[in-house]
């Protein structure tokens, strides 16, 4: 009876999660344009956001309660999870088309940041300075947006702002049903986005104060996939209508956003042991998972269902070992 009502839990905060972070999406835009942010960088800054925040509350939770372990599994599982099932199961739906703007702007950053991660946790620790430079390495990211935009045209700013709207209407929860969107339902999902990410954190405490598992697999598998499933759904939705692109900017985007400002932020609060195992599997396996996204989108500039079977079947199997390492 007490596992079935830290089920129910579970299940309650993802709900809060994922209608927290709809709502804070259907917030965005028209927050924005009282902003007059209405650019297709700032668009594309806030779909990260957006993909990634409930990842990010989870991640900061843990590490406060002082379980950084789990705050890691949470942090390399969703990229896994972003790869594996945002991207796998989407091109499984239908081919994914990507344009070569996608590729330049988001690809190869998706590719090299894992890579200096990596570098990085060599030394055993990811330290509150290391973790300052992610945040200032997010910010040339941005930069590279911004340059990116200005030598566009005008038509292709235009084409890409629509779909970036296309976006959050996938992400986000028609809140207009019930008030217009602005400043209180940016405030109301902030709050029910918290509430859902601390009730969730408590959960994958309990879970690993409880059970004979690891807290790196807690993070790497509940901790990452609870909170990824309404961007999953976003994702499906998005190949069934035909816009596959959307569902591999956005994994490009959020694995970016993830490791540099969930990382570096998680880093900042309390530094990052790294351990043995990390540096033996888990790092070496989200740069080849990262490899394999990057390869399959630049060699013909989309992805198979044939390849998004491969992207699901890798995540299936470097799970599978990870749990059970972990057991």
């Amino acid at each position: 009876m007490n596992v079935l009502f830290h089920l129910l839990i579970i299940a309650v905060s993802i709900l809060l999660i994922g209608k927290g972070s709809d709502w804070l999406t259907d917030s965005l835009i028209p927050l924005g344009r009282k902003l007059k942010v209405t650019s297709v960088s700032v668009g594309l800054i806030f779909v990260s956001i957006a993909v990634s925040l409930p990842e990010v509350l989870v991640a900061l939770a843990t590490i406060n309660k002082g379980y950084p372990t789990i705050t890691l599994g949470v942090i390399i599982g969703s990229i896994f999870a972003n790869i594996g099932l945002m991207t796998g199961l989407a091109a499984l739906v239908r081919p994914l088309k990507v344009g070569l703007n996608v590729i330049l702007r988001d690809g190869v950053f998706s590719l090299v940041v894992p890579v200096l991660v990596f570098a990085v946790s060599l030394g055993g620790e990811i330290t509150r300075a290391e973790g300052f430079a992610f945040i200032l390495l997010f910010v040339t990211y941005v930069i590279n947006v911004f340059l990116q935009e200005k030598m566009r045209s005008r038509e292709e700013q235009e084409k890409e702002m629509k779909e970036i709207e296309i976006e959050f209407e996938l992400l986000g929860f028609d809140f207009a049903k019930f008030f217009k969107p602005g400043i209180i339902s940016f405030l109301a999902g902030a709050l029910i986005l918290i509430t859902g990410a601390q009730l969730f954190s408590n959960e994958l405490i309990f879970a690993a104060q409880q059970f004979q598992i690891s807290q790196l697999v807690i993070g790497l598998t509940l901790g990452a996939i609870g909170p990824s499933i309404p961007n999953i759904a976003a994702a499906y939705k998005a190949a069934k209508r035909g816009m596959g692109e959307i569902a591999v900017s956005e994994t490009f985007g959020s694995n970016i956003f993830t490791l540099l400002v969930t990382l570096g932020m998680a880093a900042m609060l309390s530094p990052l042991t790294v351990s043995a195992t990390w540096l033996r599997f888990d790092l070496p396996a989200l740069i080849g998972m990262s490899a394999l996204l990057f390869l399959f989108t630049v060699t013909r500039k989309s992805i198979s269902r044939a390849e998004g079977g491969m992207l699901l079947a890798a995540y299936l199997i470097v799970l599978a070992i990870q749990i059970m390492k972990g057991v």
